[in-house]
């Protein structure tokens, strides 16, 4: 006997069946991205496929993940500010999951010669907050006091100033020394300087960035009255044992580091005389 609502009722299951199929079609991309020579993690790293444009940023891990990927051949793009460009040549099969961790070497960025010119009747559109970033990099070329030093690069920025020359601390928006809010990988540093207030606790070797907030932070900094400075300490070189030592007129400091298992440790120390 014919039974129309069987014939429906098979219809709308080789329906749900088949829509099920075309969405688990799709193959997936995961790794990490890291320093080549250092291991540690590039935050921000863009990676993306440039034939579909698919694509993200790496997070604090250095951590990425593409999805839905059709089977076929692609190229892998990475790049990073300060690191050369990687392309990676890439096969997907159906439904294939590919685990691909990349490293990134160093580069020196070259950019072209630049024009710039300006009008009286321009006007500043964008106004971007009170927010410096200090790299090693930038820190290390700064002048310095015997040697480089996070706090003497801040007290080169504009909008701040400094007691004496001889001193270290920090006058941002007419606040003393002491109404800087000073954090270490999120905690707070109650005595940041050391000689006298001569040099910071902080040793270059050892930090990966410094963050500088000179005005209109948010309120999980809320204590302070004038600025916030926090400082990231670097995770140590996750390939090899190193060590580096330096002598100047003030101080010694030694920096040694290497991998531990499946991360790596740092140790950093200084002697004044």
């Amino acid at each position: 006997m014919y039974n129309p609502n069987k014939k429906l009722i098979k219809s709308t299951m080789l329906i749900i069946i088949a829509g099920w199929n075309l969405y688990a079609q799709g193959g997936k991309l995961s790794g990490f991205i890291t320093d080549q020579k250092t291991g540690e993690a590039l935050i921000g790293a863009n990676v993306f496929i440039v034939e579909t444009g698919n694509g993200m940023s790496t997070d604090n891990n250095g951590y990425y993940v593409l999805q839905n990927i059709s089977s076929g051949s692609y190229t892998l793009m990475v790049s990073y500010i300060g690191y050369a460009t990687l392309q990676k040549e890439i096969t997907f099969g159906a439904d294939e999951s590919i685990k691909m961790n990349l490293e990134l070497g160093i580069e020196a960025v070259e950019i072209t010669e630049v024009d710039v010119s300006a009008e009286k009747i321009q006007r500043k559109n964008n106004i971007q907050p009170s927010r410096v970033n200090l790299s090693p990099r930038i820190i290390k070329a700064a002048p310095a006091l015997a040697e480089p030093d996070i706090f003497r690069t801040i007290q080169a920025l504009p909008g701040v100033l400094t007691s004496n020359e001889a001193s270290t601390g920090l006058v941002i928006r007419g606040g003393n020394t002491d109404q800087n809010l000073i954090l270490l990988d999120g905690i707070t540093v109650y005595n940041p300087t050391h000689f006298g207030g001569i040099f910071s606790n902080f040793l270059v070797d050892a930090v990966k960035e410094a963050e500088l907030i000179k005005g209109g932070f948010n309120a999980e900094y809320g204590g302070r009255l004038s600025a916030v400075l926090n400082v990231l300490s670097r995770e140590g070189n996750r390939n090899y044992f190193q060590g580096k030592t330096s002598i100047s007129l003030l101080s010694a400091q030694t920096t040694l580091e290497g991998p531990f298992y499946n991360g790596a440790w740092l140790l950093s120390a200084r002697r004044t005389y």
